[in-house]
């Protein structure tokens, strides 16, 4: 069984403001195909997008 990342919403928001820093850094090394999220992050920054009109 392969490692796996999941991120959450604090890292991906991060990730966001920052898409070329530490965060990132860290996906390039690992492989994008080792990370994922839940759904409960995905609907957190859905609501804050639409929140903050983005």
């Amino acid at each position: 069984m392969a490692l796996r990342y999941l991120l959450d919403t604090n890292i991906l928001s991060d990730l966001v403001r920052q898409p070329q820093g530490p965060v990132a850094s860290h996906i390039t090394r690992v492989g994008e195909e080792t990370i994922c999220t839940s759904i409960i992050v995905a609907a957190e920054l859905r609501f804050g997008a639409v929140k903050s009109g983005s």
